[in-house]
């Protein structure tokens, strides 16, 4: 019996190539290289702002976090998720409430949604299982009208669109995975999009020990803690592995069509 892996990451020279500028320049942590990993991420999928984390977990909790969920908050998710879904809405305090999905589509059912909807929602967590999209439409005019804010997790869903918009981009926060299974990797990591700056720029600092961004002086910078923060910040080895592995990302995201 042939033995098909779960997992096959495609790296070659390209990574390597990378991997040795970021050695031999001598700087490990979020410079240059993530900077440049973040602006290319954006580009692809048409967002104002990127933020590079740890990991697609950490995305959800600095982006819940970003949107100022916390304690006595509410956040609907799909009972159709992987664990850190809830797992990120539990770690900020707020309480995770399951509701069923759509029998054909797989995706968050919106008329359940909207009766679990009360006082408490803070916002709603919709994701996009295996890069199928949720009527992003409806849900949109929905919140909007509830003045409820959405995060979606689009941690499968790298190459993804709803109406010609890149999913992630229509939702106040979109989160994205780099871990081994998916489309691109860096081993691990993950990213929050966003075209709100205020959102942005608080995710920035949760994620870098609340350090505000904009501050120019490195030693002022590295002693300015605005607000509570934590060490999330990505490395300039994951960096360089995902620029290597965006140039690709066309050509792969054809291959699976195929």
């Amino acid at each position: 019996m042939k033995r098909i892996n779960q997992i096959e990451p495609s790296m070659d020279n390209a990574e390597k190539k990378e991997l040795m500028s970021v050695i031999d320049s001598g700087w490990y942590t979020e410079s240059s290289k993530t900077k440049e990993f973040e602006r290319m991420f954006a580009s692809f999928v048409g967002a104002k702002y990127a933020c590079a984390v740890t990991s697609g977990t950490a995305a959800l909790y600095v982006g819940l976090k970003a949107l100022n969920i916390g304690m006595g908050d509410e956040v609907i998710v799909p009972d159709l998720t992987f664990v850190a879904s809830p797992n990120s809405v539990e770690a900020t305090g707020a309480k995770p409430v399951l509701v069923d999905i759509e029998k054909n589509a797989l995706n968050l059912d919106l008329n359940k949604m909207s009766k679990s909807v009360n006082k408490k929602t803070k916002a709603v967590m919709p994701v996009d299982f295996n890069g199928r999209p949720i009527d992003m439409k409806v849900l949109r005019e929905f919140a909007d009208k509830k003045d409820i804010m959405l995060i979606e997790d689009a941690a499968h869903a790298i190459g993804c669109y709803y109406n010609r918009r890149h999913v992630g981009t229509i939702s106040d926060v979109g989160i994205f995975s780099f871990s081994t299974p998916k489309i691109i990797t860096t081993g691990q990591g993950g990213m929050i999009v966003t075209n709100d700056r205020q959102i942005y720029e608080r995710a920035m600092a949760l994620k870098d020990f609340g350090r505000k961004i904009g501050i120019k002086k490195q030693m002022e910078k590295s002693f300015s803690h605005s607000t509570i923060g934590y060490n999330f910040k990505f490395t300039e080895f994951q960096a360089a592995i995902g620029i290597a592995q965006m140039r690709k990302l066309q050509k792969r995201i054809l291959k699976k069509r195929r």
